[in-house]
């Protein structure tokens, strides 16, 4: 579908540039010769670059447009990636932030991009986006397991993974028309931080157990299959890609099931998915369901995202723009120390109590579910409005 191509290629090589990264973050942590404690306050800095964003992420879009700043921010976000793998600490701390703070306001336009296509067009394409995201997911990690098995460098590989995310841009560019700038509204005074308001905070709540648990596969998922089921690069890569591949075909049909099933049984399906997936995982010796635990988890958390941004449009207040970024910032806050306390206990407890003590906030989520269609929540007693 024409409509869909331009945010499809968008999310998909924003997945190849990321998971191009994190698939390598091993070999990365060993030559800089830090431990998974460190290597977790290290990754703390791209949070920190999203939190300084975030008050600029929707003025930006609004000024410039979504199209305009997707097309600028993601290739600055390439640029940065292969110097991440020959840095040491410090330059790795600083290229992280900034690699946060752009990338920040890249998905603030890109999710403006598919919500602005349902707007205009009646079509729903969000969680199709995403599911592209997922595609290039699936792509990244099987290349990228190539590639370390014959032991070609995450340097060389990084700039691989740049050129082709600026080609794609370049292409974004050539295939999208101009966008109509938005009115501007010069003498209204915005805040540096746009709060959330109560929905908001629900919402992220609602998908809190959810991102974080995707998080948590992103950072230390490869380090799991290689240390505590000795998979070896290319298998680790295959297994990894089993994720991608429940995130991939959960997201693809993700409008379809949106309009079937409705949110909230969503939500409670994704919850205990994850919740199965993640105990097979950590449960079993072998490969084979190692890469079936990942693949539930992959469905699970497929439409955690795309289901808060759907519902913040649908139920926030004011401007999308403002309504998206104060959606970013709850979550950035909410999640802000799970990469420094998830390495703290991958070091000096195991891999396996990572995952374990995500799972309340795992049944948390399914609880949440009825905030996904605007529903007051009932625990116990039951009180009159």
């Amino acid at each position: 579908m024409k409509i869909l191509l331009p945010p499809a290629l968008l999310y998909f090589s924003n997945a190849i540039l990321f998971i191009s990264l994190f698939t390598r973050l091993p070999t990365i942590q060993a030559s800089m010769g830090i431990d998974k404690a460190v290597l977790g306050f290290a990754l703390l800095s791209a949070p920190v670059g999203t939190f300084l964003a975030l008050p600029l992420a929707g003025r930006i879009n609004d000024r410039f447009t979504p199209r305009l700043t997707a097309l600028v921010t993601l290739p600055i976000c390439a640029m940065l990636t292969p110097a991440l793998t020959i840095l040491p600490v410090s330059g790795f701390l600083l290229c992280f932030f900034l690699f946060g703070f752009f990338r920040t306001i890249f998905d603030v336009a890109a999710n403006m991009i598919s919500a602005g296509i349902e707007q205009r067009t009646g079509t729903k394409v969000l969680a199709r986006s995403h599911g592209f995201w997922s595609v290039g997911l699936l792509v990244g990690s099987l290349c990228s397991g190539f590639l370390a098995e014959r032991a070609v460098t995450p340097f060389s590989q990084q700039v691989m993974a740049a050129g082709f995310v600026v080609a794609a841009c370049l292409l974004v560019f050539w295939i999208t028309p101009r966008d109509v700038a938005p009115e501007r509204q010069p003498d209204r005074r915005r805040s540096a931080y746009v709060l959330p308001d109560r929905t908001i905070m629900l919402i992220c709540v609602m998908v809190f157990g959810l991102c974080i648990v995707e998080g948590a596969i992103y950072d230390w998922g490869i380090f799991f299959l290689r240390e505590e089921l000795k998979a070896d690069p290319a298998i680790a890569g295959i297994l990894y890609a089993a994720f991608t591949i429940g995130m991939g075909l959960t997201r693809l049909s993700g409008d379809m099931l949106r309009e079937s099933f409705g949110p909230m049984v969503l939500v409670r399906a994704s919850a205990v998915s994850v919740a199965i997936g993640s105990l097979l995982m950590v449960t079993t010796p072998s490969l084979t369901l190692a890469g079936v635990a990942l693949f539930l988890i992959g469905c699970g958390v497929a439409l955690a995202f795309p289901l808060a941004v759907s519902t913040t449009i649908a139920l926030g207040k004011g401007q999308p723009s403002e309504n998206l970024a104060a959606l970013a910032l709850t979550l950035m806050l909410s999640t802000i120390g799970v990469p420094p306390l998830l390495g703290f206990i991958a070091e000096h407890v195991s891999l396996i109590a990572t995952f374990l003590v995500l799972l309340p906030c795992v049944v948390m989520s399914f609880l949440m579910a009825p905030v996904a269609e605007g529903r007051r929540l009932s625990f116990g007693s039951r009180r009159r409005s």
